[in-house]
């Protein structure tokens, strides 16, 4: 007995249960989320099918798939609907991936991060391409919009200064 096919179909209902009863989970979950699940769910449950209860013969069915890689297909007449069903999945799943958020899984190898040493607590790494920035302090910030954060009724650290109009007059 093959247990694989069965912890596939395990792992995918349990993922599924997850994206549904999560209430974490189901917030961020899209429609799209859901769609390789079934797919792999319908790909692990054909094959299952095809295994242990409809038995398909296997010789024919690895002659039509040697032919639709090398492109001269040879269709055998004893080949169950149930393996084209099967190699439909499949093939849906192998278009679906590139455009999917199932292509993530081909950048744990192509991450620059990787190849980075692990020795960030004792070096600080500083990215030689940063330019210096002007940080605009908030008393920078008041200093410059305090009049308008007053008129807007939003609370500032330093009050305006209010000039008397006997102080306004002399200063002209």
């Amino acid at each position: 007995v093959y247990l694989s096919g069965i912890v596939l179909l395990a792992a995918v209902t349990y993922l599924f249960l997850r994206r549904v009863f999560i209430p974490n989970v189901r917030y961020i979950s899209l429609a799209a989320d859901f769609f390789p699940l079934f797919l792999i769910f319908g790909i692990a449950f054909t094959g299952i099918l095809m295994r242990y209860v409809t038995k398909i013969d296997v010789i024919a069915a690895k002659e039509l798939t040697t032919g639709l890689v090398t492109f001269p297909p040879t269709i055998p007449e004893s080949v169950s609907s149930l393996f084209y069903v099967h190699l439909f999945f499949v093939s849906i799943l192998l278009v679906y991936f590139p455009f999917s958020k199932l292509m993530h899984l081909g950048g744990i190898f192509l991450s620059p991060t990787r190849n980075l040493p692990a020795d960030t607590r004792a070096t600080r790494h500083v990215n030689p391409w940063n330019y210096p920035v002007h940080v605009h302090t908030y008393e920078e910030y008041e200093d410059e919009f305090r009049e308008k954060m007053v008129e807007a009724g939003l609370p500032v650290v330093k009050q305006p200064v209010e000039t008397s109009p006997d102080e306004s007059e002399e200063k002209e």
